[in-house]
Formats: C-alpha cells, structure tokens, sequence
C-alpha cells in the first residue's frame, strides 16, 4: 500500500464517529480557599467552554496539582483569545436586521444545550450594543447560571446599572439574583427576592418565578439543612466532638455542605466542624490527600480538643460499613470466543480487588460465561433477574454492552457495564442505576492534546497509524486539540507494517519543500551549494497515534530529521504496559498520559509489582489492563451511590482517578509522564517557548 495518505482521502478509510469528549476546562479559580477560614467570598473572573461528553481522566496524588494549573491556565488563554477574536475593529453600528439575527443564534445555542458559548455571545453582543448592553448582560447571567458557573454569572450581574433598566428587565434581574442567591445557599435572600417579585411579573417570567420558588422549597426540605439543625443543636453538648460532625454530615456531596457554610458565617461555633467535614468529604477516598487535608485543618483550628488523627480513624472505620451488594453476577466471555483469555484476565483482577475487602464485605460472587452473541447476554440478563441478583458487573464485549444498554428497564438490576456501548444516551434511558467503566484510547488522546494546549503548545502535526485504533485516537486528538484554539499544520497516516518512514517524515516536517529549494538555488548558479535542508518551523507539538513497535521506529526517526527537539505526544499504547529501560530508551522524550498501575513510583505501580508474582500474563499489556479494571470494578461497588449524587467525589483506582459526573459514564483522569532513560517522570508543568526555533 502507497503510505502517507492525507487522513480522510485514503481508500476505504471509514470516519469514526460516536466519540465522546469529556469537558477538559472545569471551572477554576479558588472554589473554597480555606472553608471557614473566612467568610468573605472574592469572586474570581471564569471562562468556560463548549460542553462535552464526559469520559475518563486521573491525576495520581503528585499530579493532580500540575493538571489543575494546566486546565486553568489553557481555559484563561482560549477565552482571551475568542474575545480577542470577536472584539470590533472600530466604532460602528449595527443594523436591527443583523442585530435579531445574532440574537436569534445565541437563543438558539441556549435551546441546543450551549449555555457556555451563549454566556460569552452574550457579554460580546453587551460590548457592542451599550443601549442594550444592560439587559444583555442580565441574559448573559442566565446563561452561565444555567452553564453552572455560578462566579461569571455573579460578574455578568455586578456589571449591569440598574438605573437603565426597564421595570421587566428589574424583575428579570431579580430573579436571576435571586437565583444565584439560591445556588449560592443564601435562601433566605433567594426567598424575599422572589416574594418582592411575585407581584409585579410580566407574562413571560411567570414559569420562571415557578419554577425558581418550587426549586427554593425542595431546598429549604434537603436532608442536609435538618443534619445542620441536628449539628447547631449538638455542638453545645459537652460530650460533643468532631466525631458527631463527621457522622451527621458526611454523606451529603460537597456542593450541599458549602451551601450550608455559606449560611453559617456568623455562627463561629458551626465554622470548625463544617470546615472538617468538607476536608475530609473532599479526600474522602484517597488516604495521603486526606491526611493532609486533616492536618491542615488541625493547623486552622489549634484551639479545639480534637485532632486530624482522631478525625482520620474515624473516617477509616466509616469506609468500612459501606453496603455491598450481598449477590453479584459477573458475566464473562465464554471459552468459545475470542475474548475468552481477556475475560480471564478480567476474572482475576476482580477475584484479586474481592480478597482485599474485609471479609464482613465480600460479596457472593456469581461467574457467567456467555457466548459470542449479543442475545446470549440478554438471556443472562433474565437468569440473573430471575435467581435475584443484586448487582451485575459486564459484560466486555463491546456490542453485548449495546445490547444491554437497549433492554428495556435494565437498569433495574444495578449495572456496571465493563464497555461502552456504541450509544451512550442509552445508558441514561436504561432506567435504574446502569453506569460504564471502559479503557477507551481515545480519552487518552485528549487528555494529551489537553496537556498540549495547556503548556503553550498551539500548532500541531499528527501522525497516525493506518488502522481503526490510530484513526480513533487521531481524531480524539485533533477534534480536542481544535476545540481548545489549536491548529493541526498536517494530519497524516503510515503503514504500521513499514520499518522506514523517512518518505513520509520529509513531507510532513517540509524536510523536502527544503531539499528543493537548495536544488533550485545550484541550478541557478551552475554549481553545488553547501547547505542542509531544513525542517519546517511553525509546529511546537507532534501527536503520534502509534503504539509501541512502531513507536519505537518513529521516534529515533523524527530526531533524525532534527525534529527531537519538538514535543512529542502519544497515548500510553506506544509503550507495552510499565516502561522498562531495557526495552523503551528509544521512546525518550515523549510525553504521555499513563495510567498509575503502569508507573512505578505510584501505589498502583507497588500493587502491580506483587501481582505479576501471583498471576500469569501480566507481562502482557493488554492483559495487565484488564487486570487492574477488575480490581478498579469492585474498588467502585460501595460508592457508586455517592458518586451519582456528587461529581466531585474521586477514588484512586489501578486504571486512574475515578469519578461518575454525569451518573453513567465512570472518568479516569491520568497522570501525565514523560520517558526518561526508558523510565516513566512525572512532569512539572511547562511552558512552550515564546519565539520560534
């Protein structure tokens, strides 16, 4: 086959499709400095972007701080750069024509879901229209409280002058203020708001006012606001200590408790114990993030008669009385079927992650092997409903996960689903608790053209190789990497089957556009010319969708034509399971996401260390995988439940850090590495140089 094809335009090539991006900007900024520290809440400017589709990321304990820097300094940039972009030339006017049209495009990004964008459209459309501007920035305000943002929509409203407004716009601004008032668990505020407003509603903000007084009422009736009474009540006991704080409220999600601090600041005697329960809700799962947290607050309150020590035994002891499902079916590829070995490798893990919980935890667990059909996991489906399982776990398969995920109500037999059906939607109209954890390549994908947009990198080449896996994580890259402000330069694909590929890389780096010129210059002059053609300039960032054989050709072959000093970017694929000196000195210098069971200088990489002694195949990275997801797979029973009801809440898994934002697909986030001497660094956080090589 003729190799280097422009992506899209070879033979045959299918476009993928039906990837899902998870949202790599969440919102910055301080969410909390010090919780009850102070009362005094600074708003801090927000940028937000396009939504996308979850999916996995992970930050190991001595990561997760470089990554958070890297999604705040990328979101800043690329907002700067879009207002940069729609900011006017000069002074002008626009016509009413063109004004309802721009106007019409945001109401319509508001209905498809886009409340981001809608949020930005609207503050530009205030910047441009100043005899509008005002009720503009009310809509503006809307929108990011509806995006979830809730410091840009405080910003959007701080900046509107009352004294413009019509008495419509007022009540409008009313109730967006009362609103975030309510968000901000202020509800006291929230309810006159909407009582000072009730009266004087134009047509049009009646379902409003509605809907905003039935949302106060559910509030004002949350399990958390009688816990907060059980606590105002408790803590004058004399036998009161943090204990009871922790036991009162440490199973509501964080954004439930900060609402409730943000009502207590004038009651000093509740600020400690909140502060302690939203430090450990917080780290609730990860052990050495939780004793830092526990000793930082001790430091903050010196005063009291209780320690991080006590504080963190009792959290330990709590962990331990979470339920378990009493009967569990686990369905696996049967010893016909190509998955079979895969399967096995997925038994064992589970087998390894159910011997490490208390034995008072262990669940009873039943193995189901099913054929290769889709209608075989159906069948298994009714036996387990029918013998009154209590969870089920699988299938691997991909279209068997489709298949379940069309059953009408399968939710009702809470579902962990070891793949992603090809319809994600379908998870959510299950019905019931059905959620999926995967190992998808393409989340990998993004999360390095996140950490590439994040250090400055703007201007891509991508290469990939000629197959479905290299198109699939090419495109993740690529369509993650435009949406954050970056510019693929070229987007090629090599034969995977090809040692040398130099053809190839003197196209794509302009290696040759240079030959030619040197070759046009000696024809002109008659003669030889002493010069050394020269590699293209305007790239700061190559992206390899490659995967270890390959990978090790193309990296020494990228430094032969003086391209070693550009970063290089893949998936943790182009390494065979944990980097070994011996075997991956040829990949230095590339920057990759990896998963903590592959490195070893995690606690994953410590738990994967003992049990390549104790189970065969572990040398094999595929299998590795789906090794260290069994053991993520029961690691997540006890907290599904939580997990649903707070997005913030993460355990640490051997595959990454592990959270369920949108209720039905489980998110890793990865450490990001770089290969140094055949071993995986982690990497500090990094800017791309400012002026060109």
């Amino acid at each position: 086959m003729r190799h280097g094809y422009h992506r899209g335009e070879q033979p045959g090539r299918q476009q993928y499709s039906g990837k899902l991006f998870h949202c790599p900007f969440p919102e910055f900024g301080p969410k909390r400095a010090h919780h009850a520290r102070s009362t005094i809440n600074v708003p801090v400017p927000k940028v937000a972007f396009a939504p996308w589709q979850t999916r996995c990321r992970a930050q190991s304990a001595g990561a997760s701080f470089i990554i958070r820097r890297m999604k705040r300094t990328l979101a800043l940039l690329v907002a700067l750069a879009l207002l940069a972009a729609c900011a006017p030339s000069g002074p002008g006017t626009r016509s009413g024509v063109a004004g309802d049209e721009d106007i019409a495009r945001i109401e319509g990004m508001l209905a498809a879901g886009d409340h981001e964008d809608a949020a930005l459209a609207f503050e530009q459309e205030a910047l441009t229209r100043p005899l509008a501007g005002d009720r503009l920035m009310i809509r503006a305000a809307e929108a990011w409280l509806a995006a979830d943002r809730l410091e840009e929509a405080e910003l959007a409203l701080g900046r509107i002058d009352t004294a413009t407004l019509a008495d419509d716009d007022l009540v409008r601004l009313d109730l967006a203020q009362a609103e975030l008032a309510m968000r901000r668990g202020d509800l006291a505020n929230a309810g006159w708001l909407l009582a000072s407003t009730a009266g004087r509603l134009p047509g049009d903000l009646e379902r409003r006012h509605a809907t905003l007084e039935a949302r106060l009422l559910e509030l004002e009736s949350r399990p958390v606001r009688g816990a907060l009474t059980a606590l105002r009540e408790a803590v004058g006991e004399p036998d009161f200590g943090g204990d009871t704080a922790l036991s009162l409220m440490l199973e509501f999600p964080v954004s439930d408790l900060e609402r409730v601090l943000y009502q207590v600041g004038d009651q000093p005697r509740l600020l400690p114990w909140l502060d302690l329960v939203i430090s450990a809700r917080e780290n609730l799962l990860d052990d050495p993030e939780l004793g830092e947290a526990l000793a930082s607050w001790e430091r903050r309150w010196p005063e009291l008669d209780y320690g991080a020590e006590e504080a963190r035994r009792w959290i330990a002891a709590w962990r331990q009385t979470r339920p378990m499902p009493d009967r569990i079916t686990v369905l696996l590829p049967a010893a016909d079927t190509a998955l079979h070995r895969p399967g096995e490798a997925l038994r064992e893990g589970l087998m390894a992650g159910w011997l490490g919980l208390p034995p008072q935890q262990r669940p009873e667990l039943d193995f189901r092997y099913i054929g290769p059909e889709p209608a075989d996991v159906l069948a298994a489906w009714f036996d387990a409903r029918e013998n009154g399982t209590d969870f089920l776990i699988g299938p691997l398969d991909r279209r068997k996960a489709q298949a379940l995920a069309e059953l009408p109500d399968a939710g009702v037999i809470p579902t962990l689903l070891l793949n992603l059906p090809d319809e994600i939607g379908r998870l959510a109209e299950a019905g019931g608790e059905m959620a999926a954890l995967a190992l998808p390549p393409e989340t990998e994908a993004e999360l390095a053209a996140i950490h590439a947009l994040a250090t400055g990198r703007r201007r891509a080449l991508v290469l990939s190789q000629y197959s479905d896996w290299g198109e699939r994580v090419a495109d993740a890259f690529i369509e993650t990497f435009t949406l954050g402000g970056g510019q693929v330069l070229a987007d090629r694909i090599y034969d995977p089957e090809l040692p040398d590929h130099s053809t190839l890389l003197k196209e794509v780096l302009e290696v040759d556009r240079s030959e030619a010129r040197i070759d046009r210059v000696a024809g002109l002059l008659g003669d030889e010319v002493e010069s050394v053609a020269q590699r293209r300039t305007d790239a700061d960032v190559i992206f390899l969708g490659a995967r270890a054989t390959d990978g090790r050709l193309l990296r020494p072959q990228l430094e032969f034509f003086d391209a070693g000093d550009l970063t290089l970017m893949a998936t943790s694929y182009i390494v065979d399971g944990a980097p070994r000196p011996e075997r991956d000195r040829d990949l230095d210098g590339i920057t990759t996401p990896m998963p903590p069971w592959f490195l070893d200088f995690t606690a994953a990489g410590a738990v994967r260390d003992r049990a390549a002694s104790l189970y065969a195949g572990l040398d094999n990275a595929t299998l590795s995988r789906l090794h260290a997801l069994g053991r993520d797979a029961i690691a997540l029973l006890p907290w599904l439940s939580m997990m649903r009801t707070d997005p913030t809440l993460t355990l640490p898994g051997m595959m990454g850090r592990l959270s369920l934002p949108d209720g039905h697909v489980i998110q890793r986030d990865l450490p990001i590495v770089r290969i140094e001497g055949g071993r995986a660094r982690p990497i500090e956080f990094e800017h791309a140089p400012t002026t060109p090589r």
